[in-house]
């Protein structure tokens, strides 16, 4: 059994991407349930604690760390979903080996609860550090770029960018991202492993694609600044998953689906 901790974004798809008889979903509230570990042979832990990125974050609060404790005592492979924020700035594509080296506080301190959960779990731990992952996601609460960008479409017909369109940076969409996680549930490879289309997108031409699936809107750029580019090597990525990858072209059907199905709420409203 797969045990998936957080019914977030990320969770919910992993869980949906696998067959019922093999996953379990729970929320972080049920981390201290003495018999959650039961019949687990892997866990993967979704979300992060809401305070992760402000100063009132403290490892020893967080319920992942709780966990990795219980898992490692029961001998149960754990994944966890780290973020691309850990590495230092890079013009190349960021490998597993690169230097890490975050440059805000949410990356120091998901760095710090990677070295955190390592020294409690050791080989049973595969550290995934995530690019962009993207899907329709309006109503989730999330503030994230593609968010953004969708409220902005559903409410003013326009998607406001305070930086360069030309800005590259790795996205990848949640159905790809959930079937791979599913797979690496599944075969712990143990390790640090990147996870993302390995695309380096500009995010002026992903915006373009949500309005040409939207069907109308127009692309507003405040500001010239160019700013937290970054493309993932995703070879080892491709490699554990038998060649299977993110091409441009699925990320671009990807993106009009999404503007489709905003356009199918709008109106259906």
């Amino acid at each position: 059994m797969i045990l998936i901790v957080g019914r977030g974004f990320i969770g919910r798809a992993v869980a949906q991407a696998m067959r019922p008889d093999e996953v379990r979903l729970v929320g972080h509230e049920a981390v201290h349930d003495p018999s959650l570990l039961r019949g687990v042979r892997t866990v993967l832990f979704a979300g992060r604690h809401p305070a992760l990125g402000t100063e009132a974050w403290s490892p020893d609060d967080d319920a992942e760390l709780a966990l990795a404790h219980r898992a490692a005592a029961a001998r149960v492979s754990f994944v966890s979903l780290g973020t691309r924020k850990v590495y230092a700035p890079s013009v190349n594509p960021l490998n597993e080996i690169d230097r890490v080296g975050p440059v805000d506080l949410y990356g120091r301190q998901k760095l710090a609860l990677e070295h955190a959960l390592s020294q409690v779990l050791g080989r049973r731990l595969t550290r995934l550090r995530l690019a962009n992952i993207f899907g329709y996601e309006r109503i989730s609460g999330r503030n994230s770029f593609l968010a953004q960008a969708l409220i902005g479409l559903s409410r003013r017909d326009e998607i406001r960018f305070d930086m360069s369109p030309f800005v590259q940076r790795d996205f990848l969409p949640v159905e790809l991202c959930a079937r791979w996680l599913a797979e690496i549930a599944r075969r712990p490879p143990g390790g640090v492993l990147n996870v993302g289309s390995g695309v380096a997108l500009p995010t002026g031409k992903l915006a373009l694609w949500l309005i040409e699936g939207y069907g109308r809107g127009r692309l507003v750029v405040e500001s010239p600044e160019e700013r937290d580019s970054f493309v993932l090597d995703t070879r080892n990525l491709k490699a554990l998953l038998g060649g299977e990858g993110c091409s441009l072209e699925d990320l671009r059907r990807h993106t009009l689906a999404i503007g489709q199905r905003l356009r199918q709420e709008i109106y259906r409203r």
